[in-house]
C-alpha cells in the first residue's frame, strides 16, 4: 500500500507540473442571413443584478479589447451603438468516480515455451475527482432603448464551456472569451471544439489586462 501511495503522489507531482490546454466547446447561432457587420459600434452590457459586478466588469473590460481585436468598435453607451451585447458566466461542479489503471513494474522474466517476455502487470485503483463545467454565453441584439433592456432583436448567440479540474473562473474565462470570439457572429452549424494552449498570445495578453 505504501508503494501504490508512493506511485500516486508522483504521478500527482508531474501532472502539477504540466501546463493545462483546455478543450472548449463552442457553438453559434443566428436566425438572420446578414452577419454583424464590419466596424460595427458594439455596447456591451454588465447584468445590473449580477452577484459579482466587479468580475462582470472585468470581463466586459476584456469583451472590449476581443471586440477591437476583431474590427469593431466598442461604443460608449447604448444609444450610440449599432447592437448591444450581453453576456453571462459561471460554473457549475460534479463529483466523478471510478477506476483508473496503473501499471507496475517489478523484474522481468522469459517464458522459452511461448517466447514472450512480462516486465510488469496492470492493476486498476479507485478516485473521485470533483469536474467544474465553466460556461459563457454571450448575446449579441440591435441596439435597444436602454442598457439593461432585453428589448431588440436577437442577432447572434454564442455559447462556449469546458470541463476542468481548476475551479478559478476568472482564469478560465479567458480560454472561454477567445474560443467564443474565434466564431463572433457565425452560425457554427454544429458544435465546435478548440484546443488553446496557455501560450497563446490571447490568452497571454487577456490574463495580464487589468
Amino acid at each position: 500500500m505504501h508503494k501504490l501511495y508512493s506511485i500516486l503522489v508522483i504521478i500527482l507531482i508531474c501532472t502539477a507540473g504540466c501546463t493545462t490546454t483546455y478543450m472548449v466547446r463552442v457553438n453559434g447561432f443566428s436566425e438572420i442571413d446578414e452577419p454583424i457587420k464590419d466596424k460595427a459600434s458594439i455596447y456591451v452590457t454588465v447584468d445590473p443584478n449580477s452577484q459579482n459586478p466587479i468580475f462582470d466588469n472585468q470581463i466586459k473590460a476584456k469583451i472590449e479589447m476581443l471586440l477591437k481585436s476583431h474590427g469593431y468598435v466598442p461604443a460608449p453607451d447604448v444609444e450610440q451603438a449599432d447592437y448591444r451585447l450581453a453576456f453571462r458566466a459561471g460554473l457549475d461542479s460534479q463529483r466523478v468516480t471510478g477506476y483508473t489503471s496503473l501499471h507496475r513494474p517489478f523484474m522481468g522474466f522469459h517464458n522459452r515455451f511461448r517466447g514472450d517476455y512480462n516486465f510488469g502487470y496492470t492493476t486498476y485503483v479507485p478516485y473521485s475527482e470533483t469536474i467544474y463545467n465553466q460556461w459563457l454565453i454571450m448575446k449579441v441584439f440591435s441596439a435597444g432603448r436602454t442598457a439593461a433592456s432585453e428589448a431588440g432583436q436577437v442577432v447572434w448567440i454564442g455559447e462556449a464551456m469546458t470541463g476542468t479540474g481548476d475551479a478559478d473562473l476568472r482564469h478560465v474565462v479567458n480560454y472561454l472569451l477567445v474560443a467564443g470570439f474565434e466564431f463572433f457572429g457565425v452560425d457554427t452549424k454544429r458544435q465546435m471544439t478548440l484546443k488553446i494552449s496557455p501560450e497563446d498570445p490571447r490568452i497571454t495578453q487577456l490574463a495580464t489586462f487589468r
